[in-house]
């Protein structure tokens, strides 16, 4: 079963094969999990960010069009998902804290491997530069998280991102630039 297209898998989901949702989900779970927890501050969130995203594109799936991908389309479902949920996430975290608390930042998502060294020093300072960065993404307000997000982890294009988001593709580059300059402000010299 494995074998069949995006739109053989979503007639058979449509006619009601427990097998074709399984498959639909293990074809796609590991991006939108990546895509979700890299939006999501907590790792438990970003499941939950998935698991909705997957009930929600099986409640609409007569809705997809099958002239566009469905990766595309579950992605997009993932990442409007993750935000809903980390910011409900947020909303329960604010109201529970105490002011002195430190920032939850238990979800430090790996980065891409820039390259590997055999120094200490380097691999150290490489490893230090990752933790702050990840830290500073979390950091940024939902709107320019996931455009940042899309745009430099994940590859995709303004164009694309504004598919996604279902934002103009101006209003992306805006939110790109802006959540790169808060990055550069937050993380400070990159040296």
């Amino acid at each position: 079963m494995s074998a069949l297209t995006d739109q053989e898998l979503v007639a058979a989901c449509l006619a009601g094969r427990e097998s074709a949702y399984a498959l639909l989900v293990e074809r796609y779970t590991p991006r939108l999990h990546r895509i979700a927890a890299r939006i999501c501050r907590h790792p438990e969130d970003a499941e939950d960010a998935v698991q909705e995203a997957f009930l929600q594109a099986v409640r609409d799936l007569r809705k997809w069009k099958p002239t566009a991908p469905l990766e595309a389309w579950l992605v997009t479902i993932t990442v409007r998902t993750a935000q809903k949920v980390d910011q409900r996430s947020n909303r329960i975290a604010s109201r529970s804290d105490s002011l002195d608390a430190p920032h939850p930042d238990g979800n430090q998502r790996e980065l891409r491997d820039q390259g590997s060294s055999t120094d200490p020093a380097t691999a150290a300072g490489r490893a230090d530069l990752s933790s702050r960065l990840a830290a500073a993404i979390a950091d940024l307000p939902d709107k320019y998280r996931a455009a940042v997000t899309l745009r430099f982890q994940e590859g995709l294009s303004p164009k694309e991102i504004a598919e996604h988001l279902g934002l103009p593709e101006r209003t992306v580059r805006t939110h790109l630039l802006r959540g790169l300059r808060a990055l550069k402000e937050s993380v400070g010299d990159l040296k």
